[in-house]
């Protein structure tokens, strides 16, 4: 069974970052925040991360709010997963 949480959790990861004000969260904390979950998506084998962008994927289709769709889409980029 694919679990479907995770990659909705780091979906809403970004997209709450990326809409946050810069004096509540700096580029910076996002950074960090962001930087142990990309370490260990790299870790993943490389069929694994496209899976992960693939369920990615599914959960953008599902975002109503047009002013989180364009972030929604870009969520594999800051994750360094594959497009």
């Amino acid at each position: 069974m694919t679990p479907v949480r995770p990659p909705k959790g780091l979906r809403e990861i970004v997209i709450k970052l990326d809409h946050s004000d810069n004096d509540a969260i700096t580029p910076e904390a996002t950074v960090e925040v962001l930087q142990p979950a990309i370490a260990l998506l790299q870790d993943l084998p490389e069929q694994d991360r496209q899976a992960l962008t693939e369920l990615i994927s599914q959960f953008v289709h599902q975002e109503t709010n047009p002013e989180r769709q364009p972030t929604a889409w870009e969520t594999p980029e800051p994750l360094r997963l594959p497009d």
